[in-house]
């Protein structure tokens, strides 16, 4: 995909647009975002069929296998604040290796932080900037990449890894010589990865996918894009994936690198991302003159950005849709090998894409199924038909022949907080609901423990516990009661069919019934949490809530702004 060294003033430029100081006004803002879903989808390189390895998708809701402009706007909700904004984004996931099996790796908030940046050399606003034309299409790195060539520049310009520790590792690929990225301001594992923003009007071409696209040589505007790149300069996008590795501290070593992307790469160096434009025709086009909210944490909704289109962070996180490919991706433990085809390649030459994959097919007709915990959903079955495409002046227009997917939101309890963060100090009690947990009590040394309900695992901070508890056997919620009772914890936690929590208060967090649905990996009739969300077990069955205090609240409104 990126297969040219950028030249000598490239590499300079790009690595004076390093991520922006703290409470910075200027021509730029930044958007954050959870996951609508993860799956082995990509509309770009296998329009109308399966993907080979897992991505992390974020945007709107209409996100199918054949996508097209049109398509986008029929989204019933986006993961956006910004609710103009229905374009879907997407990276590969990334699995923490050990003892031949695979674990899923958490996303952490804030996610997925996308920066959209306009601005000259003086960071005023580039008015010789455009608005994405609809339908259009592109791609950052390149997936087959395993060493360092040249073409992704130093870190910092066009990808790098950074450990947020105090030591900051960062690298192009995965950094090492750490054990814990905690401890930084922020704390986690992150890619930073940037679009190019110079385009010469031609389609997007899947067997070429960068050659419409250049990176620029200057914030000149229009002169800062190399010849041949003139038709039109977009706002630059750069995007921070962020990733909850606490629970691995101490399970690898400083000179070990335990991650690899899902594409079956070990080095970090095969990172990439792709966007399909969903802007509502005109609105990027009016941020660009005059929203210079930059880093400070003013509102995206002030006049001079997207005034009456910002939704709530509730409405954001409720924005999810099912899985199209029915496929275990990991998401209820542990598994013996990654998602589809991907054998592990680790360079130093580039790997090939596999086909013929025993894994799964990449070609249309794939078997669709959307199974998911609700009252009012059930599972179903089509097939995903190839798209018809037809030009549509400069940009490859598509005829999706699949009806969008449906739009699952996750709706709070009415019997809980609207918000899983409170706003105040102090703390409340809750039996919350245990209605659906399995098993309903467990005997233990000190008594029998009762299901408390399903409740939100904030992630970061982790509600209950700091990293989940490992005693070398597959995970059920009897044995995590019984462990947690062993060393005197006063609640006990099982997350996403494989792990267990201890501890003595439950923070920032919030009742959610139904939420907690996954097969638990030591005892397949046993409910171990879900996704994000903690079965909770205490002797009496209830639970007390911590909520946040003004320290904490401080610190919350710190790392927004970072």
């Amino acid at each position: 995909m990126l297969s040219n060294t950028l030249n000598v003033q490239a590499l300079a430029f790009l690595a004076a647009l390093a991520t922006p100081a703290l409470a910075q006004h200027g021509a730029y803002f930044t958007m954050g975002s959870p996951a609508l879903v993860i799956d082995s989808l990509d509309p770009l390189l296998q329009p109308g069929g399966q993907s080979p390895h897992v991505h992390s998708v974020t945007g709107g809701s209409a996100f199918a296998p054949t996508m097209d402009f049109a398509l986008t706007q029929t989204s019933k909700c986006t993961t956006f604040g910004v609710t103009v904004d229905k374009s879907n984004y997407w990276m590969p996931a990334v699995y923490f290796r050990k003892n031949g099996k695979f674990t899923l790796v958490p996303e952490a908030s804030p996610k997925h932080k996308v920066y959209y940046k306009y601005g000259k050399g003086n960071n005023t606003p580039d008015l010789e900037r455009s608005e994405f034309p609809q339908g259009f299409r592109m791609m950052a790195g390149d997936s087959n990449l395993r060493s360092d060539d040249g073409s992704m520049g130093s870190p910092g310009n066009q990808l790098n890894w950074r450990c947020h520790s105090r030591e900051g590792q960062t690298a192009t690929g995965f950094p090492k010589g750490f054990t814990s990225c905690n401890g930084g301001y922020i704390g986690g594992l992150a890619a930073t990865m940037r679009f190019p923003s110079c385009w010469n009007g031609q389609d997007f071409n899947k067997d070429a996918p960068m050659a419409h696209m250049s990176y620029p040589t200057n914030q000149d505007g229009m002169a800062g894009c190399p010849e041949g790149f003139k038709k039109a300069r977009f706002p630059e996008i750069m995007i921070e994936y962020w990733l909850d590795v606490s629970q691995f501290d101490g399970q690898y070593s400083a000179d070990e690198v335990p991650w690899v992307l899902s594409n079956g790469d070990p080095t970090g160096y095969g990172f990439h991302m792709d966007f399909l434009n969903g802007w509502k025709v005109g609105a990027l086009a009016h941020a660009i003159k005059g929203c210079d909210i930059g880093n400070t944490g003013d509102t995206l909704g002030s006049p001079q950005c997207f005034p009456g289109a910002i939704q709530s962070e509730d409405a954001k996180q409720a924005c999810k849709i099912a899985p199209i490919v029915n496929q275990d991706i990991g998401l209820s433990g542990l598994l013996n090998a990654l998602p589809g085809c991907n054998p592990i390649q680790a360079g130093p030459g580039r790997a090939t894409t596999p086909t013929n994959c025993a894994g799964g097919s990449i070609s249309p007709g794939l078997p669709v199924s959307a199974p998911i915990a609700s009252s009012k959903s059930s599972s179903s079955a089509s097939t995903v038909k190839a798209a018809t495409a037809t030009t549509a002046g400069n940009v490859v227009q598509t005829t999706p022949a699949v009806s969008p997917l449906t739009d699952i939101p996750v709706k709070p309890s009415s019997t809980a907080p609207s918000s899983p963060v409170s706003t105040d100090t102090g703390s409340s009690t809750s039996g919350g609901s245990s209605s659906g947990q399995l098993p309903a009590s467990v005997n233990s040394k000190s008594g029998v423990w009762k299901a408390a309900g399903c409740f939100l695992d904030a992630l970061n901070p982790r509600s209950l516990g700091k990293q989940p508890e490992w005693w070398g056997k597959q995970i059920s919620s009897t044995n995590c009661v019984q462990h947690c009772d062993s060393i005197g914890a006063k609640y006990a936690g099982t997350e996403n069919g494989g792990q267990c929590f201890c501890g003595n208060e439950l923070i920032k967090s919030a009742n959610h019934p139904g939420k907690c649905t996954s097969k638990c990996s030591g005892d397949a009739k046993e409910i171990c949490g879900g996704s994000g969300h903690l079965s909770i077990y205490s002797l009496d069955g209830s639970v007390t809530l911590k909520k946040r205090t003004a320290h904490q609240r401080h610190s919350r409104h710190f790392k927004r702004s970072l």
